[in-house]
């Protein structure tokens, strides 16, 4: 028998596999997070725009990633340490009273994507007006060589940030 014969009844399964019915529905806070993850900036060029927003998030310690100035999109990371003192002291008493551990979060590495997009009043642009969403995640690597992804949702960190680039636009504006 030949083996692409097996495939296709295999194919035809797969394609009567169902999406759930709430895959495609956002969180109840999806809404609230984008508002603090976006901030608008009028009366600035968007290659001014991303070159503020270049400079703080390098300020911040990152290093870039990527960068593609047509599309609007920034990305860039930086390594730190993810070790808690909680779980190191948590393990420490498993070990003593239990004579086993857990695994810990070991390093990490912080991404930040930022994206910016023209303004619309209707259906026509606004010239010199773009939103700007950054969104800050973390991979975090365990001590076991497991690891979990999650998004940054610390209202400081956006605030700090778009507080930083409304400055940086600022000057670079006045050309200071």
């Amino acid at each position: 028998m030949k083996p692409y014969l097996l495939v296709i009844p295999l194919l035809l399964l797969a394609g009567c596999a169902q999406v759930p019915k709430d895959a495609f529905r956002l969180s109840e806070t999806a809404l609230e997070q984008r508002q603090i993850e976006t901030r608008h900036f009028e009366d600035v060029e968007e290659e001014s725009l991303l070159s503020a927003s270049a400079g703080v998030i390098q300020d911040m310690g990152f290093q870039m990633e990527e960068a593609e100035t047509e599309l609007g999109v920034l990305i860039a990371s930086k390594e730190r340490d993810a070790t808690s003192a909680g779980q190191v002291v948590a393990n420490v008493l498993l070990a003593l009273f239990a004579g086993t551990t857990q695994p810990m979060d070991k390093d990490q590495t912080i991404r930040v994507a930022i994206v910016s997009k023209s303004l619309y009043d209707g259906s026509k642009k606004v010239d010199d007006a773009f939103a700007v969403r950054a969104t800050f995640q973390r991979v975090v690597r365990r001590t076991d060589g497991s690891k979990y992804v999650e998004t940054l949702k610390d209202e400081e960190l956006y605030q700090g940030f778009f507080s930083q680039l409304s400055k940086s636009v600022f000057i670079e504006g006045q050309k200071i």
